[in-house]
């Protein structure tokens, strides 16, 4: 791995405008990123404690805004792929990534310039900012996603043009998998192939692409927009305000429901379920919707909402399911009977509602015989 130093790049590019984090930065941006992640994107503690063990190293972890990154110069996503709840079990050692970009730079024979989260998620958003500060490149202020989706083809990166190909997959043990293929849909099918033989977790460096592919495709400034949630969250409970609330302001969105989960169905396994973690949540409503009935059908991420009969949101906009008191999101990973949140849905950005978008990921990829609809729309 060739370490560089990120004010020596800056300098170079003539960038003089960038954010350097410090702790309370991190925890506030990793709570965001994990509220924004649907249900998903595994345990915000590994995301933040991995990052935070690079601040203590004395290294910086700098963020630059997406206009800033040159048109010919060369970023790759960072992260993780697989079944958010093989984490618990299987946390990593902190050096899969670096790996995985390591073997990406020697395939590609280019050096790496910035990595980019490829989702908002409490590992995938807080883990690429700890790789670039190994590495000593800046992190780009924008992903593919704004939120987390189970597939890797499943980003803006992919709806407009950047291939996710060439994608180095690495396990703890330091075993690569190297992923060149035309076909997106069968790069994910040989990632999450990998993945499964690495038990059910891999890390990964790919989605290669210039400053200028970079700036056409990316969903800008959503790390700017974890830290604004986080921030926020963090002081809702330092003053005992309403988080739901908050959250509803910052993200455009709407509160639909609150209430208790009376009733999980889970299943994980290979052949089943691919190596995902699906489902179903059944939730009773409480206080202003006290006899009411909300469905959550999930795929690592909150997927579908139903309440009463009545769909209220369909992928790819969000499904948020927060602790009505402290904010703090409930995921798929870790939801148990008698767990009681409020419901927000939340309209995705614009470049993942094209029509390559909705066909890639929208309700009738996941198996759902009804069209897309915006969320504004539904809950009219």
């Amino acid at each position: 791995m060739i370490l560089v130093n990120v004010y020596d790049i800056l300098k170079e590019w003539g960038v003089t405008t960038y954010k350097v984090i410090n702790e309370d930065d991190l925890r506030e941006i990793t709570l965001g990123a994990s509220i924004l992640a649907t249900g998903g994107g595994g345990d915000p503690e590994i995301g933040f404690l991995w990052a935070l063990n690079v601040l203590k190293e004395q290294k910086d972890i700098v963020i630059i805004d997406p206009l800033d990154f040159p048109d010919d110069a060369l970023a790759v996503i960072a992260g993780c792929l697989g079944a958010p709840i093989v984490l618990t079990e299987k946390p990593p050692n902190g050096k899969e990534v670096l790996w995985g970009i390591d073997g990406l730079r020697k395939y590609l024979k280019e050096e790496v310039k910035a990595i980019i989260p490829p989702e908002a998620g409490g590992v995938n958003t807080p883990v690429p900012m700890a790789v670039a500060g190994v590495v000593g490149v800046p992190v780009i202020d924008a992903d593919g996603m704004g939120r987390a989706f189970p597939e890797l083809q499943m980003t803006s990166f992919y709806t407009h043009g950047v291939s996710p190909s060439p994608t180095a997959a690495a396990n703890e043990k330091g075993a690569i998998t190297i992923v060149d293929t035309e076909n997106a849909l069968m790069a994910e099918r040989i990632t999450r192939n990998a993945a499964m033989a690495y038990g059910g977790i891999s890390w990964i460096a790919g989605y290669p692409m210039t400053g200028k592919e970079l700036k056409k495709a990316a969903i800008f400034n959503s790390i700017s927009k974890s830290w604004e949630l986080g921030k926020v969250v963090y002081r809702c409970r330092k003053f005992h305000d309403d988080p739901i609330e908050n959250v509803v302001q910052i993200t455009g969105g709407f509160r639909v429901f609150k209430g208790k989960i009376i009733d999980i169905s889970r299943e994980f396994g290979a052949e089943k379920t691919k190596g995902f973690s699906m489902g179903r949540l059944t939730l009773e409503g409480l206080d202003d919707y006290s006899g009411s009935k909300a469905f959550v059908d999930f795929q690592n991420e909150w997927l579908r909402l139903e309440i009463d009969g009545r769909v209220m949101c369909l992928p790819p906009d969000l499904i948020l399911i927060l602790d009505s008191e402290t904010g703090e999101p409930i995921r798929t990973d870790i939801v148990k009977y008698g767990y009681r949140g409020s419901i927000v849905v939340v309209p995705a950005d614009e470049k993942m509602r094209t029509e390559m978008g909705i066909k890639a990921f929208g309700p009738e990829y996941f198996g759902y015989n009804e069209p897309y609809v915006p969320v504004e729309k539904l809950i009219k």
